[in-house]
């Protein structure tokens, strides 16, 4: 075991902590991570129109009207259906951050080229009037949005580097000079843009967001939220965080598009009264990790039960009021978990083991499938199992997990125990022997 430990951090640590400080990467957490409240919000609001309870719904529409939930749902489709607008705004923003270049522009680049790229409909029976559909501007163009917000911002940035900019003489306002600074730039951009739409106007696809839908995303969505994929998942998380890289933020970046499609399906799903139809969303793994990467709230439960060494007990209370709201730092480096070899098997077989139980719970229909509601990742276990399913069974689902979790951890956990405990004896064995020569 020494000797993995030694490979993981001579070999994977390097790789892991470049790939977390890549600027596009990063670029797009941090877009997610800016838009991450509203999207909370509007689920919020989606659970207070579809809570799942008839008499509630009932005194809902006696008291508001029939509609009540409509209206309360205008906020949450206003972030949903235009999803894609802000992520390339905010990728665009971040990636130019990174490069200390004007970031505004970038961001207003990155949304005009998107929207160029995007197909509208002239409706011919409204009098001619011209609208752009939700399709492509919702989750399902989140690929164009991002990669191409990327590619622009990439572009905008070098073009300017080369200085084909206009320059404005001395004693000009720098608001002024970015704004000129950006002209040649950002039209030689748009041309560009612009000479895409065109070219895949030319082919079966019509549009590069259904080349990339068809091409990309299907294939890495499809993969990516399968059983397969959701172990895979999960085992990155827990191998990262192993040699100490917190690894949450960075893969879940990676993968939260693909998330992102199939909790938009499963909320429509909902909306329309039919059971959602993907058992792997975001909120799947919030099921997972209750205490954090490891699901170490089990561990906590069972140190705070069996632990016999008071250093090991001593760590299961500090660390239990945090591990409740999914924070475990205090334990994965207080026990220590992390480049520990008893207590890295569990660690990452864990998640892998309710991974597997909850899907095929889900898949059997024992538990219900996750609506694709978005909560605050620090919402304790149990209430978020059920506000992430609206049904109970998510709540039982995650006792059930928190219970195979604590056996699991348990046979490691006492080993361990067992050596803290030896090692406390014999200090204090020490301890009384020294005392006893002075006296």
């Amino acid at each position: 075991m020494n000797n993995v430990l030694g490979f993981l951090e001579a070999k994977l640590m390097p790789i892991a902590a470049k790939t977390a400080q890549q600027r596009h990467l990063g670029a797009i957490r941090g877009a997610y991570v800016s838009f991450m409240p509203f999207i909370i919000v509007g689920s919020i609001l989606l659970v207070i129109s579809s809570f799942p309870n008839e008499g509630y719904q009932h005194f809902m529409s006696s008291t508001f009207g029939e509609n009540w939930g409509n209206i309360v749902e205008i906020p949450f489709n206003a972030v949903f259906s235009t999803m894609s607008l802000f992520i390339c705004f905010l990728v665009g923003f971040r990636l130019a951050e990174h490069y200390g270049d004007d970031r505004l522009s970038c961001g207003i680049l990155s949304l005009v080229s998107f929207l160029i790229l995007t197909p509208f409909i002239k409706v011919a029976e409204n009098g001619g009037i011209t609208v752009m559909p939700v399709e492509w501007i919702g989750s399902k163009g989140l690929f164009v949005a991002m990669i191409g917000s990327l590619l622009w911002t990439e572009l905008f940035c070098w073009l300017k580097r080369k200085k084909l900019v206009i320059k404005m003489p001395d004693g000009v306002p720098p608001a002024v000079q970015e704004s000129f600074a950006a002209l040649i730039p950002a039209l030689l951009v748009m041309i560009l843009v612009l000479a895409i739409r065109i070219l895949f106007q030319n082919t079966h696809y019509q549009t590069i967001h259904q080349f990339i839908y068809e091409v990309v995303a299907t294939p890495v969505r499809h993969f990516g939220t399968s059983y397969i994929g959701a172990l895979l998942t999960v085992f990155s998380i827990t191998i990262l965080w192993s040699v100490g890289i917190n690894s949450g933020s960075m893969v879940n970046g990676i993968i939260r598009p693909s998330w992102m499609e199939n909790q938009t399906d499963n909320i429509a799903a909902i909306q329309a009264g039919i059971t959602p139809p993907h058992i792997i969303t975001e909120q799947f793994f919030d099921m997972i990790w209750m205490g954090g990467a490891g699901a170490t709230l089990s561990l906590v439960i069972a140190m705070l039960i069996f632990a016999r060494s008071k250093n090991m007990r001593e760590v299961a209370r500090l660390g239990a009021g945090a591990s409740l709201f999914n924070i475990n730092e205090p334990i994965l480096f207080g026990l220590p978990v992390i480049m520990n070899p008893i207590m890295l098997i569990p660690f990452n077989l864990v998640p892998l083991v309710l991974v597997t139980i909850q899907y095929a719970a889900m898949k059997i229909g024992m538990v219900a499938v996750t609506t694709g509601v978005f909560i605050p990742w620090t919402l304790p276990p149990v209430i978020s199992g059920f506000i992430v399913t609206g049904h109970i069974s998510g709540s039982i689902m995650q006792l059930i997990n928190l219970l195979i979790g604590a056996m699991l951890y348990l046979p490691f956990l006492r080993i361990l125990d067992k050596q803290y405990r030896a090692a406390e004896i014999a200090s204090l064995t020490q301890t009384e022997a020294t005392l006893a020569k002075q006296e």
